[in-house]
């Protein structure tokens, strides 16, 4: 039997202590993953990103290798070390400033939950909690499992006001960042636990909904309606996730699914494909991109019914730009969608983070301190260069590695619109009349910036539409319209849509590179 010995962990301003039991043979963030107190790990624990860095109080584990390659020497001296590397012996106290609490609540968390609808109104995102309802009228809640934060709402069914709204980050970020290392956690044997700290979230999400219906004099909800990412699905559902990690990356069921623990009944919406999923498809729905007329305005649909799926109807495009980028396009009938891997270049809890750093990009080519292919003028090239935002915002440091890591991003991002237009046959911008934006990331897009800096083709600048939190939304309406109707309706659409895996195609490599440069101005038809 293993040594066990007393962690206590101190989080942020010391308003928190947790006193935990831990085996001395295992590292420090697996202890607390297992009590519930939580780091972020981009890199699932393997060191190489240093957001789990804690310090020591005293009795600091002696530095690891890597630990010694992540942290600077002064550091090491004052007991920071990283809880992913560190394996203490004895008994000690460690500060960890940026750990959530055991509901995953986070002080001055900010999660994107409005949604700019296709009625032009702003639905808000919490002034409403207070919000008078009609007595006695019908409820649901819905969800939208994020890879790095949870949102959930009470609606009422009738008008879809949103009653009350509770967010939160997503406890599996210590499992790591992103999709691929929640994936092979799972398939490393922690589906369970994963699985859990999902549940219990949602559970708490569900206690507060109710609590706040019956404030309301309104009805309990019956049912909560979620929307989330492919992976996230199959994690709450217990499906084995080892398919959809690597090629031809094939899920178990990403058809409506329904689900019940600890009393909650929970329906979840349909995905498109292993990479594609639910919270895109809901984002699509609430866009009114998956009826008939596709949310084309009337201009654009009265064409569409002159050429049906011809060469000329008018086409859309719905994107949700995070470190994973979804993309669908429609014209007329056909449908193709793809996805994007854009790393941490868009990485921001709120989504501001990834456009100030865009807007930073701009600026420094404007000003001539980096030019086209993305190199800093010295010495910036070797110091990086603060960027003082706009009016209101905060200053933005950004190195030579953050330049590279955005033009990565970017380059996938319009490789992936290069494909799906191909696919489509559409070999003008001029075609594409609607571009939704969704996300935390597109709700502050600086449009001006995406363009300069070539993220979004400039032919399209001024048809983008931010959407806000459209796969919350599209929850919501899943639930309101009848959930097995609306899954049908929505399952319908995704069986017409062409999901296909852009890396794999033999030119990926050359139209990838071919829009790296921040000048790129290839077409789809020029390759």
């Amino acid at each position: 039997m293993s040594e066990q010995i007393k962690v206590t962990v101190v989080c942020g301003t010391k308003e928190l202590r947790y006193e935990l039991q831990h085996d001395i043979k295992k590292t420090l963030l697996e202890t607390m993953r297992e009590g519930a107190v939580l780091l972020p790990s981009l890199c699932g624990g393997m060191g190489k990103c240093g957001r789990c860095l804690v310090r020591f109080q005293s009795h600091a584990p002696l530095p690891t290798q890597t630990e010694r390659l992540m942290i600077a020497p002064e550091e090491l001296r004052a007991g920071y070390r990283l809880a992913c590397m560190a394996r203490p012996k004895r008994e000690c106290t460690v500060e960890a400033d940026f750990a959530g609490d055991k509901d995953g609540e986070e002080r001055n968390l900010h999660v994107l939950t409005g949604y700019y609808g296709a009625d032009r109104g702003w639905q808000t995102e919490g002034g409403q909690v207070g919000l008078q309802a009609e007595a006695g009228a019908g409820t649901l809640a819905a969800a939208d499992i994020g890879t790095t934060t949870i949102a959930m709402q009470l609606l009422e069914v009738d008008s879809g006001r949103v009653l009350d709204t509770y967010t939160c980050l997503n406890p599996q970020r210590s499992y790591g960042m992103d999709v691929i290392s929640r994936i092979r956690a799972a398939d490393e044997g922690q589906g369970e636990a994963l699985q859990k700290l999902v549940r219990d979230v949602l559970a708490s999400g569900w206690r507060r909904m109710k609590e706040s219906a019956a404030k309301r004099g309104v009805r309990e909800p019956e049912f909560l309606c979620i929307a989330c990412n492919t992976a996230m699905g199959h994690i709450l559902m217990g499906y084995p996730t080892r398919t959809l990690g690597k090629s031809p990356f094939l899920p178990v069921d990403i058809k409506t699914a329904s689900i019940e623990w600890e009393g909650i009944r929970a329906v979840v919406a349909p995905g498109i494909s292993a990479f594609v999923g639910g919270d895109i498809l809901a984002g699509l729905y609430a866009c009114g991109l998956c009826s008939p007329a596709r949310g084309l305005d009337a201009e654009s649909k009265g064409r569409e019914e002159e050429t049906g799926a011809g060469e000329e109807s008018a086409a859309w495009l719905f994107m949700d730009l995070g470190t994973n980028a979804e993309m669908v396009m429609g014209t007329g009938r056909r449908m193709a969608a793809t996805a994007a891997a854009a790393g941490s270049a868009f990485e921001g809890k709120d989504g501001a983070a990834g456009s100030e750093r865009l807007c930073a990009a701009a600026y420094l080519l404007e000003k001539g301190i980096m030019d086209e292919t993305g190199l800093l003028t010295e010495p910036y090239f070797e110091t990086g260069i603060t960027v003082e935002s706009k009016e209101g915002s905060r200053p933005v440091f950004i190195t030579q590695e953050d330049i590279r890591d955005m033009q990565m991003a970017k380059a996938a991002v319009r490789s992936g619109i290069h494909f799906l237009m191909k696919k489509l046959e559409i070999r003008d911008y001029e075609r594409i009349k609607r571009v939704c934006i969704a996300g935390g990331m597109g709700f502050y897009l600086d449009h001006a910036a995406a363009v300069r800096t070539g993220l979004l083709p400039a032919e399209l600048g001024d048809r983008i539409e931010t959407v806000g939190n459209a796969a919350l939304a599209g929850a919501g309406l899943f639930g309101r319209k009848g959930w097995q109707e609306s899954g049908r309706e929505m399952e319908d659409f995704a069986d017409g849509v062409n999901a296909f895996n852009m890396a794999e195609l033999e030119e990926f490599e050359e139209v990838y590179i071919g829009y790296m440069d921040f000048d790129c101005n290839i077409t789809p038809g020029m390759i």
